[in-house]
């Protein structure tokens, strides 16, 4: 097991301070962060990977749109 960093340390002196209720609300959220970052990474569906295989393409090729195409893709959003 990994010993505590001496941030986390001070977090949880600091919170051991504070009434109840709140040190509560630090521990929910605290452990939903957790399980947050516990979870694996988002993983690509094969038609995800591919598009975005293309899009990379494109942008290596150089193939980006024009100024006027983005102009004209704002308009007609009506921005």
């Amino acid at each position: 097991m990994t010993a505590i960093t001496k941030r986390l340390e001070q977090a949880v002196q600091a919170a051991s301070a504070m009434p109840e209720a709140q040190q509560e609300l630090l521990a929910t959220e605290m452990m939903e962060r957790i399980q947050d970052l516990s979870q694996s990474p988002y993983q690509l569906s094969p038609e995800e990977r591919a598009e975005l295989e293309a899009a990379l393409a494109e942008a290596d090729r150089g193939d980006f749109a024009t100024d006027e195409e983005v102009a004209a893709m704002w308009r007609r959003h009506g921005l």
